[in-house]
């Protein structure tokens, strides 16, 4: 579920959201995301799973120097992780597509840069911060 505020900090709406995670057999991960009703979303919220917490988190998304950057707050069950998602343009050259390289606002302090590995998914991913004890 995400809510919408407008600059005065009032909501002014919401809306559902479903992901589905698929791994195929040569060990890439797909997700396809598609937006539901309020029905649907009861539904799969009373069919969870129930051996995880839930995860909350409040995003703030802006662009800043032709970027698009996402804050991933997170609230439950961990409330000290944020987490800054960027986006950039990918360029193609002669030897392939290259991403240009990320520029951080200097109104934000990166302690640390996540990639890929198992390590980084393991203490900033929501699938992982998601577990039971």
């Amino acid at each position: 579920m995400r809510s919408t505020v407008n600059e005065d900090g009032e909501a002014s709406g919401t809306v559902y959201g479903w992901t589905g995670v698929q791994k195929t057999d040569d060990g890439q991960t797909i997700e396809k995301k598609r937006i539901i009703n309020k029905r649907e979303y009861n539904s799969l919220f009373n069919n969870r799973d129930k051996s995880r917490h839930i995860v909350r988190q409040k995003r703030i998304s802006f662009l800043w120097n032709i970027q698009s950057f996402t804050i991933h707050e997170y609230q439950e069950p961990v409330s000290d992780i944020c987490i800054l998602h960027a986006q950039v343009q990918s360029t193609l050259g002669s030897e392939g597509v290259h991403d240009l390289d990320v520029s951080i606002p200097p109104f934000l302090e990166v302690d640390k840069l996540l990639g890929d590995s198992e390590e980084d998914k393991k203490h900033y991913g929501a699938y992982h911060i998601s577990l039971r004890d």
